[in-house]
């Protein structure tokens, strides 16, 4: 396979760090095949930041080695993700005269949009990871998504730019090269990622948010006329509902995250009242202790409860037809769902990442979302990449057949 060919998705999570390898199909036009895919407990990280480098490298490359192993490649490239509640978002614009008012260009595009990403006030310590076009507006005129071709002598580009602490950029950079990995393509944010593995472009069109609840936070990114909205990292995830288990029985966290994914369920009005399935609780060579699947529920809740209500206050007063879509590691538990719309009154529905060739069944389920949405993100860049290229290629190509023409008088 040639190298440009595969690309890899990285996620570093709190919990686990997955990879996963795509092989770019070019007689298929840009599709991608899963080749092999890796994951290791996560070390080193807290809340989504690195906060011992050489504990997250060797977790980051034992998920590399496996993946490699499945793929029966080296992995020379990789698509970082990035999230933490250091992660900011914010609307931007910039207005540019155009140059030819009869025909704008994609270099008055360009300025446009640069002139947005100037103008943005980026808070100290912070870089910025992503300018991404929203929409733009010629001449005061209604909001378009495509301005090249048309005519104005005006034109305002609106953007959302995201960015990242400066300093959680470079530890994960530095993880990366610990772990040997010869080359970073690119970063980006972890709901970015997600979105992008998980999202029908009708969805993002008519409105819809999509939470990514993984185990110490909880990654949001709302779409609205096919156009990002808001970005935001919650500092609360699954791990806190681990935790809250662990402490009212007084059992290791082990156990507890045992007795969360097995037995657990989000919403109390699932489990009746008088079940007659209590859970045995057993530490060490005391007798078993016991609690009722009901009892457990309302300590799921309560946290459960919390989480949602911070999607909730997130989403505002948005008007979403695509309601909310729940992914990542929590997405799964037993009743979630249901008690998420109750408490945002959306429709509410689970989200896995679309279908690839190949090994598509090993990542079909929640937790990989955003390690296949970076290797999709970072595919798109690439086409994007190539299709640049090939406009100045084009753009060289009529510069040389417009001295033709005045060489011979036309």
């Amino acid at each position: 396979m040639a190298k440009g060919t595969i690309i890899t998705g990285l996620d570093i999570g709190s919990s686990k760090i997955s990879a996963v390898v795509c092989h770019t199909l070019p007689s298929l036009d840009g599709q991608m095949e899963i080749i092999g895919v890796g994951s290791a407990s996560s070390k080193g990280l807290r809340r989504g930041v690195v906060v011992d480098i050489n504990l997250t490298a060797e977790a980051i490359r034992e998920a590399i080695t496996e993946a490699e192993l499945m793929a029966g490649i080296n992995i020379e490239v990789v698509c970082l993700g990035i999230t933490g509640e250091h992660i900011l978002g914010q609307t931007s614009r910039g207005v540019v005269t155009v140059k030819n008012p009869s025909q704008i260009t994609k270099d008055d595009v360009d300025r446009a949009v640069q002139s947005a990403r100037t103008i943005a006030a980026i808070p100290d310590g912070q870089n910025i990871l992503h300018v991404i076009e929203q929409n733009f507006v010629i001449d005061m005129d209604n909001r378009i998504k495509e301005p090249i071709g048309m005519s104005g002598s005006r034109l305002e580009a609106n953007v959302y730019i995201i960015t990242g602490n400066t300093s959680g950029i470079q530890s994960l950079l530095n993880s990366a090269e610990s772990a040997e990995i010869p080359s970073v393509e690119t970063i980006a944010v972890s709901p970015l990622a997600s979105a992008k593995s998980v999202l029908q472009r009708d969805e993002r069109e008519v409105g819809v948010a999509l939470a990514d609840i993984g185990d110490q936070t909880t990654d949001i990114i709302i779409y609205k006329e096919d156009a990002i909205q808001h970005v935001i990292v919650l500092p609360v995830g699954g791990q806190h509902v681990t935790n809250d288990i662990a402490q009212y029985l007084k059992v290791p966290l082990p156990m507890a995250e045992e007795i969360k994914l097995h037995r657990g369920c989000a919403w109390t009005a699932w489990v009746p009242e008088d079940d007659t399935n209590p859970v045995p609780i057993t530490t060490g060579s005391t007798p078993p202790k016991f609690i009722s699947r009901y009892e457990l529920a309302q300590i799921i809740e309560y946290r459960t409860v919390e989480i949602l209500e911070g999607i909730s206050n997130e989403i505002g007063e948005m008007q979403l037809p695509g309601g909310l879509v729940l992914t990542g590691g929590t997405a799964l538990m037993d009743g979630l769902t249901e008690l998420a719309e109750q408490v945002l009154q959306l429709r509410v529905q689970v989200g896995y990442p679309m279908e690839l060739k190949g090994l598509s069944d090993r990542v079909n389920y929640p937790m990989y979302a955003t390690s296949l949405g970076l290797a999709m993100y970072g595919e798109t860049l690439r086409r994007e990449e190539k299709l640049k290229q090939a406009r100045r290629s084009s753009s060289a190509m009529g510069g040389v057949f417009r001295r033709i023409k005045e060489w011979f008088g036309y």
